[in-house]
C-alpha cells in the first residue's frame, strides 16, 4: 500500500505582504490562494452582517477579493492586510445593501399588498452591524490590532509578528482600540462588553465560506467599490476564469491603473489532467529585481554596565497626584533590555554606499510599489505619563497627530532640529487638553530628527525622523529592527540613538558598509551592532 507524501506548504510561513509581493510581481496564483484562505472568514463574516440576502452576501464576498486582485498595492500600503480587507468588505457590503434596498422597494412598488421577504434579523445582528461601523471609524493601527486578535482570532504573538510590531506595542494598541470602541459604542447606546461583541463577530464566519466564482453581480459590486468605472475591464479579466479555493486565477494590477495582467487560468479543459502525488512549492519564476528583508539587532555594549534608570519623582512635579497610578515613571531616553541588552528606539536606515553625506537614496532603486506612497497620518498618544511611541520614523509627506489621553492638559513643543526654512515652518508649541489633538504639517526629509516634548511634564519627550525612501526602522524592546523590500547591492547601514548619537560616533553618519545579496527568497540577518559611543551618560 503506497502512501502519498504531503509536503508542507511553504507559503503558509509567509506574511501577508510577502504573499502580495509574490502575487503582484510574479503572478503567483498559490500566493493569492493563501491570502484568500487566510482572510476568507473575516470577509464573509462582514458581508453576512451587512447584507440580509445570503446570495447577495456571497456576491459581496466574491467582490472583495476581486478588489484585492485589482488593487493589491492598496492592501500592501495599509497598516495591515486584514484591516484593509475589513474596510473593503464594509464598502462592498454597503454597496450590496443599497442594491438590496432598491430591489425591495421595486418589489414593494410592484406588489403593494405583498410583504417583501427577507432573512429575519435579531437585535444582536443589528448590534454587530453597529460594531462593524464603529470599528471602521477608529484609527488604522487600533483597528488592525482588533481585527487581527478578535475577528481573525490570532494569538497576540501571531498578530504582532504579522503586523511587524513588538508584543508590547500590539497590546498597547489593542487596549487603546478596545477603549475607543467601547467609548464609541456607548455613545450609540451599546453597553455590552467589547470582548463579547468581538468574539461574536468572528462566529458567523466559522461556517464554511463559499468557493470563489465571480458572477456579474460580484463584478459590478467590485467596480462600484473601486469607483473608477472599470467594471467592463474587470469583468473582461475574469470572465473566462473559474475560481475556487485550490484553483484561483485573478488579474493583477502591476503597472498603470488600467493595466490588468491576466494570470494563467483554470478551466474545464484541465479537469481530467492527472493530479500530482504530493503538494510541492510552486516552481520559481524569474524576478527582474530581488527585494530583500534586512534584519538585525542594536545592543548596548557588553563592556559597559547597564545604567540604572532615572526615575521621575511623584512629588514636587506638576500634577503629581496624576502620576501615582503610573509609578514608577522613568525618563525613557535610554531603554535597555537587561536580559539581551537590546537597545530600544534606535532609528536604523539604509543610505547609498557613498562618503558624500548628502547623497540621496536613488529613486530607481526603490521598489516601485513603495516609490510614491499615499501620505499617512501617524498618532502619538500622551498616555500613562509618557508619549507613545517615543520615536517615529516616517515617510516624506506624512503627518503626526498628537492626541492627549491624560486626565490633565499637557503641551506639545514641536521643534525641528534641522535649521532649514522648511523645517522652521513646522515649529509649534500648543496646550493639548484631555481628548484633544494637534496635527503637524506634512513632514519633509531632513538630516536630523524633529524633537517633540512637554515643558509642563519634562520627562515626556520624543522624536520624529522623516525619510524620502522606505528603508528605515525603529528598534523594538529587544533592539530588533526589520527593513523590508530592500534592493540588492552595496549600501551603508546607519543607526542613531537619542542618548548616544550615531553608531560609531560622528563618522557613523556615513554608516557601515553592508552588501545585500541577490536572493529570490531575500533575507539578510545582520550580526548585532554594539552601540559603542562616547555619548552614553553614566546614567540616562
Amino acid at each position: 500500500m503506497s502512501t502519498r507524501l504531503r509536503l508542507p506548504n511553504p507559503l503558509v510561513a509567509l506574511d501577508d505582504r510577502a504573499l502580495l509581493s509574490r502575487f503582484t510581481e510574479q503572478h503567483d496564483q498559490p500566493a493569492f490562494e493563501q491570502l484568500v484562505k487566510r482572510h476568507s472568514r473575516l470577509v464573509f463574516g462582514v458581508c453576512q452582517r451587512t447584507v440580509r440576502d445570503s446570495h447577495l452576501a456571497e456576491d459581496a464576498f466574491q467582490a472583495v477579493f476581486l478588489v484585492l486582485a485589482r488593487n493589491p498595492k492598496g492592501a500592501a500600503e495599509a497598516t495591515s492586510v486584514g484591516g484593509w480587507l475589513f474596510g473593503i468588505a464594509r464598502r462592498v457590503g454597503s454597496a450590496a445593501r443599497r442594491h438590496e434596498q432598491r430591489r425591495e422597494k421595486r418589489e414593494l412598488k410592484a406588489s403593494p399588498d405583498r410583504q417583501v421577504e427577507s432573512a429575519p434579523q435579531s437585535d444582536f445582528n443589528d448590534i454587530l452591524r453597529v460594531l462593524d461601523e464603529e470599528l471602521a471609524a477608529i484609527p488604522d493601527e487600533s483597528r488592525a490590532a482588533l481585527v487581527a486578535c478578535f475577528l481573525e482570532e490570532r494569538t497576540h504573538d501571531e498578530a504582532a509578528r504579522e503586523l511587524g510590531w513588538s508584543l508590547s506595542t500590539l497590546r498597547r494598541r489593542l487596549d487603546r482600540g478596545k477603549e475607543l470602541l467601547r467609548s464609541r459604542l456607548a455613545r450609540r447606546g451599546v453597553t455590552l462588553a467589547v470582548g463579547l461583541l468581538t468574539g461574536a463577530l468572528a462566529s458567523p464566519a466559522r461556517a464554511a465560506v463559499p468557493a470563489l466564482s465571480p458572477s456579474p453581480a460580484s463584478v459590478a459590486l467590485a467596480a462600484e467599490a473601486l469607483k473608477r468605472g472599470i467594471g467592463a475591464k474587470l469583468w473582461a479579466t475574469v470572465a473566462t476564469v473559474t475560481l475556487a479555493v485550490g484553483g484561483i486565477a485573478f488579474g493583477v494590477a502591476s503597472g498603470p491603473a488600467d493595466a490588468l495582467v491576466p494570470l494563467p487560468i483554470s478551466t474545464a479543459a484541465h479537469a481530467n489532467e492527472p493530479k500530482p502525488q504530493f503538494d510541492a512549492a510552486p516552481a520559481p519564476r524569474a524576478v527582474a529585481k530581488p527585494w530583500v528583508t534586512v534584519s538585525g539587532r542594536v545592543v548596548f555594549p557588553k563592556a559597559r554596565a547597564i545604567p540604572d534608570p532615572r526615575l521621575v519623582p511623584t512629588t514636587g512635579v506638576q500634577d503629581a497626584e496624576t502620576w501615582k497610578p503610573f509609578a514608577p515613571l522613568r525618563y525613557e531616553n535610554t531603554i535597555i533590555n537587561a536580559e539581551n541588552r537590546g537597545l530600544a528606539n534606535a532609528v536604523v536606515w539604509l543610505r547609498p554606499d557613498s562618503d558624500d553625506r548628502k547623497a540621496g537614496f536613488p529613486v530607481e532603486k526603490i521598489r516601485p510599489v513603495l516609490a510614491r506612497p499615499k501620505p499617512q497620518e501617524h498618532r502619538v498618544l500622551a498616555v500613562g505619563g509618557q508619549f507613545l511611541p517615543r520615536v517615529l520614523a516616517v515617510r516624506t509627506g506624512d503627518r503626526v497627530t498628537f492626541d492627549n489621553q491624560l486626565t490633565v492638559p499637557t503641551n506639545v513643543h514641536y521643534t525641528p532640529m534641522a535649521s532649514d526654512a522648511a523645517s522652521a515652518l513646522r515649529n509649534f508649541n500648543i496646550l493639548v487638553g484631555k481628548d484633544m489633538s494637534r496635527t503637524s504639517e506634512p513632514l519633509s526629509a531632513t538630516d536630523a530628527p524633529d524633537l517633540f516634548r512637554s515643558t509642563i511634564h519634562p520627562w515626556m519627550t520624543g522624536y520624529v525622523w522623516a525619510f524620502d525612501h522606505p528603508y528605515f526602522a525603529v528598534t523594538d524592546a529587544n533592539g530588533k529592527f526589520t527593513i523590508e523590500n530592500a534592493p540588492a547591492g552595496k549600501w551603508r547601514l546607519v543607526a542613531w540613538h537619542e542618548s548616544a548619537g550615531y553608531l560609531g560616533g560622528l563618522p557613523g553618519r556615513l554608516g557601515e558598509k553592508v552588501t545585500i545579496p541577490e536572493s529570490r527568497a531575500g533575507t539578510l540577518e545582520l550580526d548585532p551592532r554594539e552601540f559603542e559611543s562616547k555619548g552614553w551618560p553614566a546614567k540616562p
